[in-house]
């Protein structure tokens, strides 16, 4: 969440917050430096980076007053960062732990193969533009099988093929001899997909099988696999559908399963007979997430729906087509085409994909070319004969699930280089006793096991040696770490000094209220009913009663109760007290003791105004909520002024008219 707020929120600066390289000369800093927070100079390029930054597209902030307004707001957050250090929040536990794992996520795409990972980015799209329809058999295999298990996995996997290649159906074939679980019900049906929605070996084989054949065993993470190509055709794209959705749950009884199926066929025979979508949708979804825009939901692809509403939604072919009521795991629904998406482009989709790509099987791939490019570029080079020897002490104790492993200590060619990295030696004793650690139980033979260790050891070793020298070797990274460093330290000073402090101190709270209390004032309110109904004749019941003074009778739940019985849409109540612009019924009658009739589309309405209610103060937990956000904007404002004070900040005028010249030249 903390990395969402440092993207996202008002903290305007971090970023962009960076200092220039320490490398430069005295002179030059003096001459580039625009204000001063107590001890910590800040530069003329860092201000300037920011602001261009921030402000990118929108060449009418580069305005003098933007800009100048813009600094009273970096200086703010340069007081704030100073705070922070003064307090120690940079050598704290908690902030060293945050800053590492973002530092981890960080470090990500430099240590990649950039030209390797554009590759699969490229095939990755070209896939997209097709859906495969098929079905699989499987036979599983362990994470690490013995070279025995590995071949009759194989061999069985091929017996199957045979005999789909000979005519057996591959549905029954499936259900007899998959070892995917769903296999018995569903035959190996996977349905229509398309890329990165499968491991990526399993996906290769299924794009690069032609439409009613048979793949070659493929291996996967799972195991062996054949598959059965059904189809393949064009991509679809994505669709914008509505819903209105009644929901069921697992532990509802017949009966109100019943209720709830007649429920959304009530809805879809009102749609037939002309119903507005949009108000029945308001009135009658349970899809709080949607009820409110008329149903509507996020574009989605194949493969990101269940399958059942997917399937209804790539079915309607025209914009506005209704479908009929049906089920899905979550409930009853009715859909509505809204709108058909062609596939992206691919400058659109790139990011996303690449993001995927260093999360799947293809980032293992992708490793393996980072490791030969590092390898060429720092001069790797092993000392074959040192390797000989070390490879030489490997034996059954090196893979036993029992003992230790040992070697001579006394051996005085230990101390030689192994191999060597840039200008780092890496001597035979740092990597024999690396093994020693981290050795485990192994079915491999001693002689394979070494092997693969000192290929896991190299790696590491090559992963550390560029992370140790990402910072110079990629000014944007060093930037990009500062900038994180700088958001984290903000985040926890504002929880400690303004957020969780307007929370807790409930007595300050209410000074601020009482001293604001005319910032929170209800306007003219309205106490009303509002009786929606499908006949005039209800309406006219509910009048009587209302004249009559059955207040008994007019209550909500005996009203549903007594005009619901065969349709959920027959009434529907709504009462509160209404402010202008909370309810569109209260709005179109007068505000007046009464009781008002309108027709709306095909529904009859009933205003009851039962009393105005005069403009008041309102109460502190009537709005709670807003009152500590103000009360953390007042806070603030107060903590600022005492970190002015506290830091005093020295700007220089010449470099600022400099900054200003330059940025003012951006605007067009």
């Amino acid at each position: 969440m903390k990395l969402l707020f440092l993207v996202s929120t008002a903290l305007l600066f971090v970023t962009g917050c960076q200092t220039l390289n320490t490398s430069q000369s005295s002179a030059k800093q003096d001459q580039g430096l625009l204000f001063q927070v107590a001890d910590i100079p800040v530069y003329t390029d860092e201000f300037t980076y920011v602001y261009k930054k921030n402000n990118f597209n929108n060449d009418s902030a580069f305005l003098k007053s933007d800009i100048e307004a813009y600094l009273d707001l970096f200086i703010n957050f340069k007081l704030k960062i100073k705070e922070a250090m003064a307090l120690g929040i940079d050598t704290s536990a908690s902030f060293i732990t945050e800053y590492d794992t973002y530092k981890d996520q960080l470090k990500k795409p430099y240590l990649s193969d950039k030209a390797f990972n554009d590759r699969f980015v490229r095939e990755a799209y070209e896939r997209y533009k097709k859906e495969i329809n098929a079905a699989h058999i499987l036979i599983r295999l362990g994470k690490e099988p013995s070279p025995e298990d590995t071949l009759q996995a194989y061999e069985k996997v091929m017996e199957i093929r045979n005999k789909a290649i000979s005519g057996d159906d591959f549905d029954h074939l499936a259900k007899t001899y998959s070892e995917d679980p769903t296999a018995k019900s569903n035959g190996g049906d996977l349905g229509y997909f398309t890329s990165m929605q499968m491991v990526y070996p399993f996906e290769s084989a299924a794009y690069l099988t032609p439409k009613g054949e048979i793949s070659k065993p493929v291996r996967t993470q799972f195991g062996y696999h054949i598959i059965k190509v059904r189809d393949v055709r064009p991509a679809t794209g994505k669709v914008e559908v509505a819903h209105i959705m009644v929901r069921t749950t697992p532990s509802m009884t017949a009966k109100d399963s019943t209720m709830v199926k007649n429920r959304i066929f009530d809805i879809y025979d009102q749609l037939a007979g002309g119903m507005d979508w949009g108000e029945l949708c308001e009135q009658f979804s349970e899809d709080p997430s949607s009820r409110d825009k008329e149903g509507r939901l996020p574009a989605f692809g194949i493969g990101r729906m269940p399958i059942d509403f997917q399937e209804v939604a790539f079915s309607l072919e025209n914009k506005g087509d209704i479908s009929d009521p049906f089920t899905t795991p979550y409930g009853w629904h009715i859909v509505r085409l809204e709108e058909r998406i062609p596939l992206e482009s691919f400058e659109s989709m790139e990011p996303s994909i690449r993001s995927r790509i260093s999360r799947d099987a293809r980032a293992t791939l992708g490793k393996k070319a980072l490791i030969k490019k590092l390898k060429e570029e720092n001069g790797f080079v092993v000392v074959e004969s040192v390797k000989t020897r070390c490879f030489a002490l490997a034996d059954s104790t090196l893979t036993a699930g029992s003992g230790s492993w040992q070697y001579p200590d006394s051996l005085q060619w230990l101390a030689e280089d192994l191999f060597n990295i840039g200008d780092k030696p890496y001597p035979a004793r740092q990597f024999l006793e690396h093994t020693k650690k981290n050795r485990k139980p192994a079915t491999y033979a001693p002689a394979r096991f070494m092997e693969l260790l000192f290929e896991r050891y190299v790696e590491e070793q090559l992963l550390t040696y560029e992370e140790e020298h990402l910072e110079e070797k990629y000014p944007e990274y060093r930037m990009l770490l500062k900038e994180y460093r700088e958001g984290i330290m903000l985040f926890q000073l504002m929880e400690e000094k303004v957020w969780n402090k307007a929370i807790r101190d409930s007595v300050g709270l209410e000074n601020f209220f009482a001293s604001h209390r005319e910032s929170y004032q209800w306007k003219q309110r309205v106490d009303a009913r509002i009786f929606s109904a499908a006949s005039p004749e209800i309406i006219k019941e509910i009048k009587e009663a209302i004249g009559r003074n059955d207040s008994l009778e007019l209550t909500k739940k005996v009203l549903e109760a007594k005009y619901n019985k065969e349709s959920t849409l027959n009434l529907q109540i709504e009462e509160g007290l209404f402010e202008k612009e909370n309810n569109p019924q209260v709005d179109k009658v007068p505000w007046e003791k009464g009781l008002y009739e309108r027709n709306e589309g095909d529904r009859y309405m009933l205003v009851q105004v039962r009393q105005t209610v005069s403009p008041g103060f309102k109460k502190l937990e009537e709005v709670k909520g807003l009152v500590i956000s103000d009360y953390q904007d007042h806070l603030e404002k107060q903590w600022l002024k005492e970190l002015k004070v506290k830091y005093p900040v020295e700007i220089q005028d010449r470099s600022l008219n400099r900054v200003l010249n330059e940025l003012e030249k951006n605007r067009t």
